[in-house]
């Protein structure tokens, strides 16, 4: 029994020398320094050209006003343009409201899509000639 035991241990050693010779790499530690890493951080949004625009000048007062209430059709907006308009009356002399959405209910939508289509509103509320356009969203 000790002779097969002293057999098998021999065995097993032979294998392992036999690897070592075979693989070197496998028994050297293999340091490797650390290396300073670099990044390129990347915005995926893209780069938007921003024109400067003139804003038109605010008036002073609303007394003797047009003031067109704009809504977009969300759920609510209406009410709210709806208590504007009477705070307007109740505190402003002589000031003139126009709800859009009875003027002009084509431009009652909550999504205009696109540029165009906005610029298409504004042009069927500009036609009422208000001195100031006041909207609600309600989101």
């Amino acid at each position: 029994m000790k002779q097969i035991w002293m057999r098998w241990i021999l065995s097993i050693t032979v294998i392992v020398i036999c690897l070592f010779i075979l693989f070197p790499h496998v028994s050297s530690v293999s340091v490797t320094k650390e290396t300073k890493q670099e990044w390129e951080i990347l915005n995926p949004e893209g780069v938007i050209k921003i024109e400067a625009m003139k804003i038109n000048p605010h008036p002073s007062t609303l007394e003797g006003k047009t003031v067109m209430l704009r809504w977009n059709g969300k759920h609510n907006g209406d009410k709210f343009l709806q208590r504007v308009e009477e705070l307007l009356k109740e505190r402003v002399k002589g000031v003139k409201v126009i709800k859009s959405w009875e003027v002009a209910p084509e431009t009652v939508d909550p999504i205009t899509g696109n540029q165009e289509r906005s610029q298409e509103f504004a042009k069927a509320i500009a036609k009422f000639k208000p001195d100031l356009v006041i909207g609600a969203q309600s989101d």
